[in-house]
């Protein structure tokens, strides 16, 4: 059937990675294709990503999505019912126009994410074709270097570190399946490294599947990182990330940071980044400072010499790329299509990020699902790098694996980046709007 449409959507409360309750949808077309969605929650939430609808009350404290999946099943699915279901922008737009609201607050962003996801996956079905292939086209041929969130920040025990994650990036590999491996072999060797140099009491995993964060200073767990790439034997071969998740520890009455047990302001924590940065090498630093300071942003990007990435600071929303562009603010962007609410928006967003400057990251959320769309997601944007978490736990692996899958679905077509080009990248400050 060469326009098949779509002839039944079914909704449903399920579970996220973390055990709290998300939207699951399924999207049946004429074709007897069927494709299915659902929408992860992050641990670190942007104030500006679409809005999460949720039941309140005693049942599954509060947390429960039946309204969500009540508007799913009420008002999308008689809405849709008989569209086309390879018409992504269509439906998308649809549903944007049913909810009417800025952030998707009256469906709820949960609902209508869910949706799209699972149209599309629908539509990708039904043309018999990988959902990269379908959303990114014949040019989706690339497969990004994995970023590992290797150690997690926050509060664990006797200790507090703000920072929310310590990244291992494996910038010499010259193939996904490569970096997965060197990944996971440093994953291994960090364990003992923790062990022995903090104490067994120190080992534990963390909020996000990584290790616990086993030392209260920035600093240590950097080495910590360092060594375990040392004892794995690789040398100069991975890089250091770090997120800030700076929104979480700011103060925006006294417009301060609580950091190391003190308010310090912008330019001092700055000036802790830039030489934090300078004694490790760092080569990106995600969210390091709040969400809403465009002009702090590009006073950072100014004068570190690395890549600043945004990820409360644009939420995947092409209006908030547009003030970055216009404040020469950040250097990448993270890209989380659930912050927006449908697929179409999160693909415009990547399109004009690119066509400014910025490098484009996509990433799975903390509280994800083990059928997340990011990692075709990330093929079909030709994304350099992606953010799956540490190799440990289902929906993360998942998502890792099935890089592997497309790496070796593309065969002799596949492309790899080179890392040299993603530091080499142009400066959205030399891109005019």
């Amino acid at each position: 059937m060469k326009d098949p449409k779509i002839s039944k959507i079914k909704a449903r409360e399920v579970l996220d990675s973390k055990g709290r309750p998300m939207v699951e949808t399924d999207v049946w077309t004429t074709s007897g294709a069927m494709g299915r969605g659902s929408s992860p929650c992050g641990t670190s939430v942007g104030s500006h990503e679409a809005f999460v609808l949720r039941d309140g009350g005693d049942r599954l404290g509060g947390l429960g999505v039946l309204k969500a999946v009540h508007n799913v099943t009420e008002i999308v699915a008689p809405a849709l019912v008989g569209k086309s279901v390879t018409d992504q922008r269509g439906i998308d737009n649809l549903m944007i126009e049913l909810d009417g609201t800025a952030d998707k607050s009256r469906l709820g962003g949960n609902a209508i994410y869910s949706v799209s996801v699972a149209a599309a996956r629908a539509a990708a079905h039904s043309l018999e074709l990988p959902l990269y292939r379908y959303l990114g086209g014949d040019g989706a041929n690339n497969v990004p270097i994995p970023m590992f969130n290797m150690i997690n920040g926050g509060k664990y025990g006797d200790r507090y570190v703000e920072l929310q994650e310590f990244l291992l990036v494996p910038a010499r590999a010259r193939s996904y399946a490569e970096a997965l491996r060197m990944g996971v072999e440093v994953f291994y060797a960090l364990a003992a490294v923790i062990k022995k140099r903090c104490g067994p009491e120190h080992f534990q995993f963390g909020h996000s599947a990584g290790y616990a964060a086993p030392a209260g200073d920035p600093e240590e767990n950097i080495e910590l990182l360092l060594l375990a790439v040392e004892e794995a034997g690789y040398g100069d071969q991975f890089k250091i990330g770090l997120d800030c998740a700076a929104s979480h520890f700011y103060d925006k009455k006294l417009r301060l940071y609580n950091f190391r047990g003190k308010k310090v302001g912008r330019e001092e924590f700055i000036g802790f980044l830039e030489k934090l940065a300078g004694a490790y090498h760092v080569f990106l630093i995600e969210d390091p400072l709040n969400e809403d300071d465009f002009e702090g942003f590009a006073d950072i990007s100014r004068r570190l010499d690395l890549l600043i990435c945004g990820d409360d600071l644009f939420v995947t929303c092409i209006e908030r790329l547009k003030k970055g562009v216009q404040h020469q603010a950040a250097d990448a962007m993270v890209l989380k299509p659930n912050m927006v609410g449908t697929l179409s928006e999160a693909l415009d967003a990547a399109r004009y990020a690119k066509e400014h400057g910025y490098v484009v990251i996509p990433s799975i959320r903390a509280g994800g699902a083990v059928d997340d769309p990011t990692p075709d997601v990330a093929v079909a944007v030709s994304a350099p790098l992606i953010k799956c978490g540490a190799p440990r736990s289902g929906e993360r692996t998942t998502c890792q694996n099935r890089l592997l899958q497309i790496e070796e679905e593309l065969g002799s077509f596949v492309g790899f980046p080179s890392f040299e080009m993603i530091e080499r990248t142009t400066r959205p400050s030399q891109i005019k709007e």
